[in-house]
Protein backbone atom coordinates (compact mmCIF):
# COMPACT_ATOMS: atom_id res chain seq x y z
CA UNK A 1 0.00 0.00 0.00
CA UNK A 2 2.57 2.56 1.14
CA UNK A 3 4.16 1.87 -2.64
CA UNK A 4 1.07 2.34 -4.16
CA UNK A 5 0.85 5.84 -2.56
CA UNK A 6 4.13 6.78 -3.22
CA UNK A 7 3.59 6.24 -7.30
CA UNK A 8 -0.20 8.64 -6.75
CA UNK A 9 1.57 11.55 -5.02
CA UNK A 10 5.19 11.51 -5.31
CA UNK A 11 5.70 10.51 -9.25
CA UNK A 12 2.14 10.58 -10.63
CA UNK A 13 1.05 14.04 -8.94
CA UNK A 14 4.45 15.71 -8.72
CA UNK A 15 5.03 14.94 -12.80
CA UNK A 16 1.91 16.30 -13.29
CA UNK A 17 2.24 19.54 -11.30
CA UNK A 18 5.69 20.26 -13.46
CA UNK A 19 3.45 20.46 -16.84
CA UNK A 20 3.27 23.81 -17.74
CA UNK A 21 0.11 25.17 -19.06
CA UNK A 22 1.96 26.29 -22.25
CA UNK A 23 4.31 23.48 -23.21
CA UNK A 24 4.37 22.77 -26.84
CA UNK A 25 2.41 26.00 -27.44
CA UNK A 26 4.44 29.12 -28.71
CA UNK A 27 2.95 32.52 -29.11
CA UNK A 28 3.20 32.48 -32.30
CA UNK A 29 0.72 29.53 -32.52
CA UNK A 30 -1.46 31.62 -30.62
CA UNK A 31 -1.78 34.38 -32.56
CA UNK A 32 -2.68 32.16 -35.45
CA UNK A 33 -5.35 30.84 -33.52
CA UNK A 34 -6.69 33.78 -33.16
CA UNK A 35 -6.16 35.18 -36.54
CA UNK A 36 -7.94 31.90 -37.97
CA UNK A 37 -10.25 32.41 -35.25
CA UNK A 38 -11.59 35.72 -36.55
CA UNK A 39 -12.94 34.14 -39.88
CA UNK A 40 -13.23 37.04 -42.79
CA UNK A 41 -13.56 39.87 -40.92
CA UNK A 42 -11.56 40.90 -37.04
CA UNK A 43 -13.48 40.04 -34.53
CA UNK A 44 -14.82 43.02 -31.76
CA UNK A 45 -13.71 41.16 -28.61
CA UNK A 46 -11.02 38.11 -28.24
CA UNK A 47 -12.77 34.96 -29.88
CA UNK A 48 -13.71 32.53 -27.50
CA UNK A 49 -13.33 29.96 -29.95
CA UNK A 50 -9.56 30.46 -29.76
CA UNK A 51 -9.61 29.55 -26.25
CA UNK A 52 -11.44 26.19 -26.71
CA UNK A 53 -9.52 24.84 -28.93
CA UNK A 54 -5.96 25.84 -27.48
CA UNK A 55 -7.33 24.46 -23.99
CA UNK A 56 -8.57 21.25 -25.51
CA UNK A 57 -4.85 21.06 -26.93
CA UNK A 58 -3.47 21.25 -23.64
CA UNK A 59 -5.47 19.07 -21.64
CA UNK A 60 -5.56 16.34 -23.97
CA UNK A 61 -1.79 16.00 -23.18
CA UNK A 62 -2.89 14.72 -20.11
CA UNK A 63 -4.28 11.64 -20.26
CA UNK A 64 -0.89 9.29 -21.50
CA UNK A 65 0.54 10.28 -17.84
CA UNK A 66 -2.57 8.93 -16.00
CA UNK A 67 -2.31 5.79 -18.22
CA UNK A 68 0.76 5.32 -17.29
CA UNK A 69 0.06 5.59 -13.53
CA UNK A 70 -2.23 2.79 -14.23
CA UNK A 71 0.40 0.64 -15.79
CA UNK A 72 3.04 1.41 -13.10
CA UNK A 73 0.12 0.54 -10.69
CA UNK A 74 -0.48 -2.85 -12.58
CA UNK A 75 3.17 -3.70 -11.99
CA UNK A 76 3.09 -3.00 -8.47
CA UNK A 77 -0.02 -5.11 -7.55
CA UNK A 78 1.51 -8.00 -10.13
CA UNK A 79 5.29 -7.79 -7.58
CA UNK A 80 2.95 -7.93 -4.25
CA UNK A 81 1.44 -10.98 -5.44
CA UNK A 82 4.47 -12.72 -6.32
CA UNK A 83 6.06 -11.72 -3.32
CA UNK A 84 2.76 -13.08 -1.54
CA UNK A 85 3.59 -16.63 -2.51
CA UNK A 86 3.46 -19.09 0.53
CA UNK A 87 6.58 -21.59 1.08
CA UNK A 88 4.54 -24.54 0.75
CA UNK A 89 3.39 -24.03 -2.87
CA UNK A 90 6.95 -25.42 -3.78
CA UNK A 91 5.93 -28.41 -2.97
CA UNK A 92 2.81 -28.04 -5.59
CA UNK A 93 4.45 -26.50 -8.61
CA UNK A 94 1.31 -27.14 -11.37
CA UNK A 95 -1.17 -25.71 -8.45
CA UNK A 96 1.76 -22.69 -8.09
CA UNK A 97 1.49 -21.89 -11.58
CA UNK A 98 -2.20 -22.50 -11.74
CA UNK A 99 -2.34 -19.67 -8.54
CA UNK A 100 -0.29 -16.94 -10.77
CA UNK A 101 -2.33 -17.81 -13.56
CA UNK A 102 -5.61 -17.28 -11.76
CA UNK A 103 -4.01 -13.67 -10.03
CA UNK A 104 -2.10 -12.58 -13.28
CA UNK A 105 -5.71 -12.96 -15.51
CA UNK A 106 -7.81 -11.14 -12.94
CA UNK A 107 -5.06 -8.43 -13.04
CA UNK A 108 -4.90 -8.04 -16.71
CA UNK A 109 -8.94 -8.03 -16.97
CA UNK A 110 -9.13 -5.01 -14.48
CA UNK A 111 -6.87 -2.61 -15.95
CA UNK A 112 -8.66 -2.58 -19.36
CA UNK A 113 -11.56 -0.73 -17.83
CA UNK A 114 -9.06 0.91 -15.28
CA UNK A 115 -7.36 2.48 -18.72
CA UNK A 116 -10.51 3.27 -20.42
CA UNK A 117 -11.90 5.21 -17.28
CA UNK A 118 -8.87 7.64 -17.47
CA UNK A 119 -9.03 7.76 -20.53
CA UNK A 120 -12.90 8.86 -20.30
CA UNK A 121 -11.83 11.30 -17.52
CA UNK A 122 -10.39 13.42 -20.26
CA UNK A 123 -13.08 12.85 -22.89
CA UNK A 124 -15.08 14.40 -20.26
CA UNK A 125 -12.85 16.97 -19.43
CA UNK A 126 -13.15 17.81 -23.43
CA UNK A 127 -16.42 17.32 -23.96
CA UNK A 128 -17.41 20.63 -22.17
CA UNK A 129 -15.37 23.11 -21.45
CA UNK A 130 -17.19 24.97 -17.51
CA UNK A 131 -16.09 28.79 -18.30
CA UNK A 132 -18.82 28.76 -15.24
CA UNK A 133 -16.47 27.33 -12.81
CA UNK A 134 -16.21 29.12 -9.81
CA UNK A 135 -12.30 28.94 -9.91
CA UNK A 136 -11.84 29.87 -13.65
CA UNK A 137 -10.32 33.61 -13.37
CA UNK A 138 -12.91 34.24 -16.13
CA UNK A 139 -12.92 37.28 -19.28
CA UNK A 140 -13.47 39.68 -16.81
CA UNK A 141 -11.26 39.43 -14.63
CA UNK A 142 -8.45 38.45 -17.05
CA UNK A 143 -8.64 41.97 -18.67
CA UNK A 144 -8.65 43.62 -15.24
CA UNK A 145 -5.48 41.08 -14.45
CA UNK A 146 -3.83 42.26 -17.99
CA UNK A 147 -4.81 45.87 -17.32
CA UNK A 148 -2.56 45.75 -13.98
CA UNK A 149 -0.24 44.28 -15.36
CA UNK A 150 0.54 46.99 -17.56
CA UNK A 151 -0.11 49.47 -15.56
CA UNK A 152 2.69 48.02 -12.94
CA UNK A 153 4.88 48.18 -16.37
CA UNK A 154 4.45 51.50 -17.21
CA UNK A 155 5.16 52.53 -13.55
CA UNK A 156 8.29 50.84 -14.00
CA UNK A 157 9.57 52.18 -17.14
CA UNK A 158 8.56 55.72 -15.61
CA UNK A 159 10.59 54.60 -12.80
CA UNK A 160 13.72 54.15 -14.19
CA UNK A 161 13.08 57.12 -16.35
CA UNK A 162 13.06 59.13 -13.27
CA UNK A 163 16.36 57.30 -12.56
CA UNK A 164 17.95 57.81 -15.76
CA UNK A 165 17.08 61.37 -15.31
CA UNK A 166 18.53 61.79 -11.57
CA UNK A 167 21.68 60.74 -12.64
CA UNK A 168 21.67 63.36 -15.36
CA UNK A 169 20.69 61.53 -18.68
CA UNK A 170 17.91 64.20 -19.33
CA UNK A 171 15.20 63.06 -21.99
CA UNK A 172 15.74 65.34 -25.30
CA UNK A 173 12.80 67.86 -25.55
CA UNK A 174 10.41 68.31 -28.71
CA UNK A 175 11.96 72.17 -28.41
CA UNK A 176 15.33 70.98 -28.25
CA UNK A 177 14.92 68.70 -31.18
CA UNK A 178 13.54 71.44 -33.54
CA UNK A 179 16.41 73.71 -33.18
CA UNK A 180 18.91 70.64 -33.90
CA UNK A 181 16.61 69.69 -36.74
CA UNK A 182 16.48 73.56 -37.91
CA UNK A 183 20.45 74.23 -37.58
CA UNK A 184 21.58 70.99 -39.75
CA UNK A 185 19.15 72.10 -42.56
CA UNK A 186 21.00 75.27 -42.35
CA UNK A 187 24.23 73.53 -42.45
CA UNK A 188 23.03 71.32 -45.32
CA UNK A 189 21.90 74.12 -47.14
CA UNK A 190 24.82 76.39 -47.04
CA UNK A 191 26.91 73.05 -47.99
CA UNK A 192 24.83 72.40 -51.25
CA UNK A 193 24.96 76.39 -52.39
CA UNK A 194 21.24 76.99 -52.02
CA UNK A 195 21.82 79.56 -49.33
CA UNK A 196 19.38 83.19 -49.29
CA UNK A 197 20.79 86.58 -48.57
CA UNK A 198 20.65 87.73 -45.40
CA UNK A 199 17.54 89.16 -43.99
CA UNK A 200 16.03 87.27 -47.42
CA UNK A 201 12.80 84.72 -46.91
CA UNK A 202 13.50 81.51 -45.47
CA UNK A 203 13.25 78.44 -47.32
CA UNK A 204 9.73 77.17 -47.79
CA UNK A 205 9.10 74.08 -45.87
CA UNK A 206 5.68 73.67 -47.41
CA UNK A 207 4.82 72.42 -50.85
CA UNK A 208 2.75 74.46 -52.97
CA UNK A 209 -0.54 72.50 -52.46
CA UNK A 210 -0.29 73.81 -49.07
CA UNK A 211 -0.17 70.05 -47.21
CA UNK A 212 3.18 70.66 -45.80
CA UNK A 213 6.14 68.82 -47.40
CA UNK A 214 8.38 65.77 -46.01
CA UNK A 215 9.86 67.87 -43.29
CA UNK A 216 6.57 68.99 -42.23
CA UNK A 217 5.93 65.24 -42.29
CA UNK A 218 8.76 64.41 -40.26
CA UNK A 219 9.04 67.12 -37.57
CA UNK A 220 5.64 68.21 -37.20
CA UNK A 221 5.87 71.73 -38.95
CA UNK A 222 3.34 73.24 -40.94
CA UNK A 223 0.45 71.52 -41.26
CA UNK A 224 -0.26 67.50 -42.06
CA UNK A 225 -1.61 66.07 -44.67
CA UNK A 226 -4.90 64.64 -44.47
CA UNK A 227 -5.50 62.92 -47.74
CA UNK A 228 -2.44 60.33 -48.93
CA UNK A 229 -0.98 60.55 -52.56
CA UNK A 230 -2.90 59.53 -55.26
CA UNK A 231 -0.90 56.72 -57.30
CA UNK A 232 -1.56 56.41 -60.84
CA UNK A 233 -0.08 53.42 -62.59
CA UNK A 234 0.25 54.31 -66.25
CA UNK A 235 1.66 52.48 -69.17
CA UNK A 236 5.10 52.80 -69.72
CA UNK A 237 4.81 53.02 -73.48
CA UNK A 238 2.55 55.54 -73.56
CA UNK A 239 3.62 58.75 -74.03
CA UNK A 240 1.85 62.10 -72.44
CA UNK A 241 -1.69 61.29 -70.96
CA UNK A 242 -2.74 58.15 -71.91
CA UNK A 243 -5.25 56.13 -70.14
CA UNK A 244 -4.19 54.04 -67.02
CA UNK A 245 -3.06 50.39 -67.53
CA UNK A 246 -4.86 47.53 -65.77
CA UNK A 247 -3.79 46.53 -62.19
CA UNK A 248 -2.60 42.99 -62.14
CA UNK A 249 -3.26 41.86 -58.38
CA UNK A 250 -0.32 39.40 -57.46
CA UNK A 251 -0.78 35.72 -57.07
CA UNK A 252 -2.09 34.02 -53.93
CA UNK A 253 0.11 32.01 -51.66
CA UNK A 254 0.14 29.02 -50.86
CA UNK A 255 1.47 29.41 -47.16
CA UNK A 256 0.47 32.81 -45.50
CA UNK A 257 1.78 33.11 -42.01
CA UNK A 258 0.50 35.29 -39.83
CA UNK A 259 3.55 35.81 -37.50
CA UNK A 260 5.73 37.43 -40.88
CA UNK A 261 4.60 40.91 -39.46
CA UNK A 262 5.23 41.94 -35.75
CA UNK A 263 2.42 41.55 -33.84
CA UNK A 264 0.31 44.67 -33.12
CA UNK A 265 -0.84 46.22 -29.74
CA UNK A 266 -4.16 44.50 -29.94
CA UNK A 267 -2.71 41.43 -31.15
CA UNK A 268 -0.29 41.26 -28.03
CA UNK A 269 -3.03 41.91 -25.70
CA UNK A 270 -5.70 39.05 -26.95
CA UNK A 271 -2.42 36.84 -26.83
CA UNK A 272 -2.20 37.74 -23.32
CA UNK A 273 -5.78 37.13 -22.70
CA UNK A 274 -5.48 33.97 -23.93
CA UNK A 275 -2.81 32.73 -22.11
CA UNK A 276 -4.51 34.09 -18.85
CA UNK A 277 -8.05 32.01 -19.52
CA UNK A 278 -5.63 28.82 -20.66
CA UNK A 279 -3.46 28.96 -17.30
CA UNK A 280 -6.54 29.25 -15.35
CA UNK A 281 -8.77 26.48 -16.68
CA UNK A 282 -5.60 24.22 -17.53
CA UNK A 283 -4.92 24.24 -13.77
CA UNK A 284 -8.66 23.62 -12.89
CA UNK A 285 -8.71 20.54 -15.22
CA UNK A 286 -5.17 19.02 -13.53
CA UNK A 287 -5.91 19.82 -10.11
CA UNK A 288 -9.38 17.63 -10.64
CA UNK A 289 -7.21 14.84 -13.24
CA UNK A 290 -4.57 14.27 -10.30
CA UNK A 291 -7.49 13.76 -7.85
CA UNK A 292 -9.52 12.01 -9.90
CA UNK A 293 -6.83 8.87 -11.63
CA UNK A 294 -6.04 7.72 -7.93
CA UNK A 295 -9.54 7.24 -7.17
CA UNK A 296 -10.49 5.61 -10.39
CA UNK A 297 -7.49 2.93 -9.85
CA UNK A 298 -8.07 2.30 -6.54
CA UNK A 299 -11.92 1.75 -7.36
CA UNK A 300 -11.39 -0.08 -10.56
CA UNK A 301 -8.08 -2.07 -10.33
CA UNK A 302 -6.74 -2.27 -6.13
CA UNK A 303 -10.13 -2.50 -4.77
CA UNK A 304 -11.57 -4.92 -7.70
CA UNK A 305 -8.74 -7.26 -7.28
CA UNK A 306 -8.67 -7.51 -3.55
CA UNK A 307 -12.60 -8.22 -3.49
CA UNK A 308 -12.34 -10.93 -6.47
CA UNK A 309 -9.28 -12.52 -5.70
CA UNK A 310 -10.89 -14.84 -2.97
CA UNK A 311 -14.07 -15.74 -5.47
CA UNK A 312 -11.47 -16.55 -8.44
CA UNK A 313 -9.41 -18.66 -6.55
CA UNK A 314 -12.13 -20.40 -5.33
CA UNK A 315 -13.91 -21.09 -8.65
CA UNK A 316 -10.98 -21.82 -10.70
CA UNK A 317 -8.99 -23.83 -8.27
CA UNK A 318 -11.34 -25.97 -6.48
CA UNK A 319 -12.70 -28.61 -9.67
CA UNK A 320 -12.47 -32.03 -9.39
CA UNK A 321 -11.42 -32.90 -12.05
CA UNK A 322 -8.30 -30.46 -11.84
CA UNK A 323 -7.58 -31.32 -8.00
CA UNK A 324 -5.53 -34.52 -8.53
CA UNK A 325 -3.29 -32.64 -10.85
CA UNK A 326 -2.87 -29.26 -9.08
CA UNK A 327 -2.01 -31.54 -5.82
CA UNK A 328 0.84 -33.63 -7.25
CA UNK A 329 3.87 -33.06 -6.15
CA UNK A 330 7.29 -32.00 -7.54
CA UNK A 331 9.45 -35.32 -8.39
CA UNK A 332 12.33 -34.06 -6.33
CA UNK A 333 9.74 -33.91 -3.25
CA UNK A 334 8.67 -37.34 -3.92
CA UNK A 335 12.33 -38.67 -3.96
CA UNK A 336 13.45 -36.81 -0.90
CA UNK A 337 10.28 -37.63 1.09
CA UNK A 338 11.25 -41.47 -0.35
CA UNK A 339 14.80 -41.04 1.20
CA UNK A 340 13.43 -39.11 4.94
CA UNK A 341 11.06 -42.64 5.29
CA UNK A 342 14.04 -44.95 4.38
CA UNK A 343 16.46 -43.02 6.67
CA UNK A 344 14.14 -42.51 9.52
CA UNK A 345 13.83 -46.28 8.94
CA UNK A 346 17.00 -47.26 9.32
CA UNK A 347 17.48 -44.65 12.38
CA UNK A 348 14.59 -46.49 14.64
CA UNK A 349 16.13 -49.85 14.05
CA UNK A 350 19.62 -48.22 15.17
CA UNK A 351 17.62 -46.92 18.45
CA UNK A 352 16.36 -50.49 19.23
CA UNK A 353 19.81 -51.80 18.49
CA UNK A 354 21.11 -49.42 21.04
CA UNK A 355 18.52 -49.64 23.60
CA UNK A 356 18.71 -53.59 23.55
CA UNK A 357 22.42 -52.87 24.35
CA UNK A 358 22.23 -50.91 27.09
CA UNK A 359 19.38 -52.60 28.98
CA UNK A 360 21.94 -56.04 28.47
CA UNK A 361 23.01 -57.60 31.88
CA UNK A 362 25.86 -59.32 31.96
CA UNK A 363 25.74 -60.72 35.78
CA UNK A 364 22.45 -62.25 35.21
Amino acid sequence: GARISYIFNDIFAASLMSVAPFDGLTDEEIRTTICNANGTRPSLFVPEISFDILVRRQISRLEQPGLQCVDLCYEELQRIASQCEPGELTRFPNLRDRLVEVVSGLLKRAVGPTQLMVSNLVKVELAYINTSHPDFIGGSRAVAQLMRKLEKEKEEARAKARNLEAMGATPLSSSSLNNYMGNNIDKENTMNGSTTTRGGPPPPLVDSDGAGGILNFMFGRGKTPTKPAKTIFRNPDAHGGGPPSIVQLPQVPDTMRQTDAPPTDREKIEMEIIKLLIESYFNIVRKNFIDMVPKTIMYFLVNHVSDAMQNELVSELYRDVELPTLMKEADDVAQRRKICVEMKTLLTKALDIVNEVRDFNTFK
